[in-house]
């Protein structure tokens, strides 16, 4: 939520969420799954009509065609649509008084997030950006094992994420759109670095051109922590076919946490333990559960605008850095 939680416009918090997804890609698709299995009232809503009724038909809700149905329609905006779209929606839902959800990143630079935010105090709304992976069974609990000692000091973290690329023909390769790889892709590990290991004072980033077209494209990022943590984190858009992996590492004086989501959702710690985490849970319905307990005026989601944003600046420092050589300070992106 933003700051103005007290002062956003209620919903009900017994009746059923009403929620107009915007965007009917994948993110939308998971957005919808997810907003079902907390009992939402779901409409959808695309540019194109087709793909908005074949959709709706897929997923079993209704697609709207009319920006003026839709507010009609939702108590909640959920953004789900290609980043540089992200604040234009933002303020048109907040400027009607609706609550907004917006897929990660918030937006593609910090300026255009900060407005945003601005927007829905303005308007006494809620604003939450759905950094997921605070959400994922494996991460919730590794950061409840840190933060009981049982890694000992933090002293340095490792992340690797990789996908399928989405295509030289897609939005996401046009850097002036998607932000790039650090922006697009690792902003969730990104995040969750600094949420559990502390605010970042420095990043250094680097990006390994593709060898030939179509080949895998890299970056990466190492965040030195205020705390003194160092978290390297490389993020990678493979060839067609390639499954989604995640993996961390997280070493402290006393120990070690390693997470590998290839095998099974399951940590290990430097002993050799296993250490269970829930993979029932739908981390995409989680993080919904508590975005409407905020805008029925209960407490922060875990995951605030605020959160988003800082999340956006480590991201673009990356960037900012692979381009120069130089490491880039986050906080001198949101002056």
């Amino acid at each position: 939520m933003t700051e103005a939680a007290d002062s956003a416009r209620t919903l009900d918090a017994t009746a059923r969420p009403r929620v107009a997804v915007v965007g009917t890609g994948e993110m939308g698709r998971r957005h919808v799954e997810a907003w079902h299995r907390l009992g939402a009232e779901v409409v959808v809503h695309s540019r194109s009509a087709e793909r908005g009724r074949a959709f709706a038909s897929e997923h079993g809700v209704r697609s709207v065609t009319d920006p003026g149905e839709v507010l009609a329609a939702a108590d909640v905006v959920d953004i789900c649509t290609p980043t540089d779209t992200h604040a234009p929606l933002a303020h048109w839902a907040a400027g009607a008084g609706r609550h907004v959800v917006c897929e990660k990143p918030l937006a593609r630079d910090p300026a255009e997030g900060r407005a945003m935010i601005n927007a829905c105090i303005d308007a006494g709304v809620g604003l939450c950006v759905a950094q997921v992976l605070r959400y994922f069974p494996a991460y919730v609990v590794a950061r409840d094992a840190v933060a009981a000692g049982r890694i000992g000091r933090p002293t340095r973290f490792t992340f690797f994420r990789q996908v399928e690329s989405p295509g030289p023909q897609t939005w996401f390769a046009d850097v002036a759109r998607s932000g790039g790889i650090l922006v697009d892709l690792a902003i969730h590990d990104l995040d969750y670095a600094r949420w559990v290991a502390g605010e970042v004072g420095e990043v250094t980033g680097q990006t390994a051109p593709r060898a030939e077209p179509g080949s895998p494209l890299r970056s990466s990022a190492t965040l030195t922590h205020v705390d003194g943590v160092t978290t390297r984190v490389e993020a990678v858009w493979d060839v067609p076919g390639t499954a989604v992996r995640s993996t961390f590492e997280l070493a402290g004086d006393e120990g070690v946490l390693r997470y590998d989501s290839a095998p099974r959702q399951v940590l290990t710690d430097g002993t050799g333990a296993v250490v269970y985490a829930d993979d029932s849970i739908d981390p995409f319905a989680e993080q919904f559960s508590e975005f409407v307990t905020a805008f029925t005026g209960g407490v922060e989601p875990r995951v605030t605008a605020e959160d988003g944003l800082t999340a956006l600046a480590i991201a673009l420092a990356g960037e900012e850095s692979a381009r120069t050589g130089r490491p880039v300070d986050p906080a001198s992106l949101l002056r």
